[in-house]
């Protein structure tokens, strides 16, 4: 019977702690204070499960102090005490202490950070095709709160090393340096794939620069990292025509329109990182493929009005790879005849020219009421000035015979009039 009381009377003290504990975490001062015979403590205020939270440098030159005689306990035994009466007890580490005085009590966390240096650790790299990740072998800093809880203090590291970042359409080398917050597990998450072998520094804590004005540090060799991953930076480059052609409807202006008056001539560039091996192209109209390449370029002309798609797929030995496409529009021809033009001089109108799109082949020719040539061209943008033999031809209706085939093998076949008016200029 006596050992039932014991048993219950235990449950009781538990929970009355646990309360108690939880009381105080919501508003109650701490009142331990740590005591340390070299570089002062750490302290995390208003820590998580306990009131605060001691790092010293070496345990063995700390204790805990509480302002009157205190009773001490230690988790998880929280019925037996380790000290009775006492102001002062020296702690272990990463233990939570229980301090009671009357009724009133305060929860305390104690750590050694000599147990915890980063500094001689081993430093890991795991890299795949997509992540990069660093491992640091070093403990967590867990505490438990008084209902077993446990907790561990943030770490703030920072690593340092080199990679490839893109810059337009070439990849340069870039110091890179990020600070993270880690606890459990030991890992470092990058957040991005590594491209290029490098050198891993991770300096820290926060704790190291309390303790000894500076970081500690851990370093990975060039020589152990390695990378696996590539990337690119697909482009494409589609050759201008000039400023002669102004009568192209849809006529290409901007290197990077994928869409136009066919014919298009289109270079494509892959611009794959350093570690980017295997090359392939393909360009395919419909299910048909019309070039297939190996090179980290391609460039093709695209003839024939229609829809195409131009894939690339960029691999190496490692086995990571990478896909993008492009979609490519050449469109469907068109051709129309003016009935007037007034080359006067003043830049409107000034030739008798075609407006035209995705023309393959074409030829024009133009006479005059007796039926005498006085103009021919088989260039789609070359228009009549309006002159014959260097000199300006009598206002008057002229026939043209213009026939053509567009990209899309449509034939034009035109006949008609066209009258020059001089008109003011």
């Amino acid at each position: 019977m006596r050992s039932i009381f014991k048993s219950l009377n235990l449950k009781y003290f538990n929970l009355i702690t646990a309360l108690c504990t939880l009381a105080l975490s919501a508003g109650a001062e701490s009142f331990v204070t740590p005591i340390s015979f070299g570089t002062q403590p750490y302290i995390v205020e208003q820590a998580e499960g306990v009131n605060r939270v001691f790092v010293f440098e070496n345990i063995s030159d700390a204790s805990l102090t509480a302002p009157a005689m205190a009773d001490w306990y230690a988790y998880p035994d929280l019925s037996t005490p380790v000290g009775t009466g006492m102001t002062a007890i020296y702690p272990e580490n990463g233990m939570t202490y229980l301090v009671r005085i009357g009724n009133q009590q305060d929860t305390v966390a104690v750590f050694d950070y000599s147990l915890y240096r980063i500094a001689g650790k081993k430093l890991s790299a795991f890299l795949t095709c997509e992540t990069s990740t660093l491992s640091v072998d070093v403990n967590p800093m867990t505490y438990y709160s008084l209902t077993g809880q446990p907790y561990t203090l943030a770490r703030f590291l920072s690593v340092q090393y080199t990679d490839v970042q893109p810059d337009s359409v070439s990849w340069v080398e870039k110091e890179m340096e990020d600070t993270f917050r880690i606890q459990i597990p030991r890992t470092i998450d990058l957040g991005h794939k590594l491209l290029a072998p490098t050198q891993f520094d991770v300096l820290g804590d926060q704790f190291a620069e309390h303790f000894y004005g500076s970081t500690d540090l851990v370093r990975l060799e060039k020589d152990s990292v390695h990378a696996v991953a590539i990337d690119f930076i697909p482009r494409s480059y589609t050759l201008l025509r000039g400023n002669e052609r102004e009568n192209e409807v849809e006529r290409v202006i901007d290197e990077s329109v994928l869409t136009g008056s066919a014919p298009l001539n289109i270079l494509f560039r892959a611009n794959a990182s350093p570690l980017t091996t295997i090359f392939s192209w393909e360009i395919q109209r419909s299910e048909q493929i019309l070039s297939s390449r190996t090179d980290t370029e391609t460039r093709f002309q695209f003839d024939q009005t229609g829809k195409y798609t131009v894939k690339l797929h960029i691999a190496n030995d490692y086995g990571c790879e990478c896909d993008t496409s492009f979609q490519v529009d050449a469109k469907e021809s068109m051709l129309a005849v003016p009935n007037v033009f007034t080359p006067n001089g003043d830049g409107i109108h000034d030739e008798f020219r075609v407006a035209y799109r995705s023309i393959r082949t074409f030829s024009m020719v133009i006479f005059d009421r007796w039926q005498h040539q006085v103009y021919s061209s088989s260039d789609p943008a070359r228009g009549w000035n309006g002159t014959i033999n260097g000199r300006p031809a009598a206002e008057s209706a002229y026939t043209y015979i213009i026939e053509a085939v567009g990209t899309d093998g449509t034939k034009y076949k035109k006949k008609g009039t066209v009258n020059l008016l001089r008109g003011k200029k």
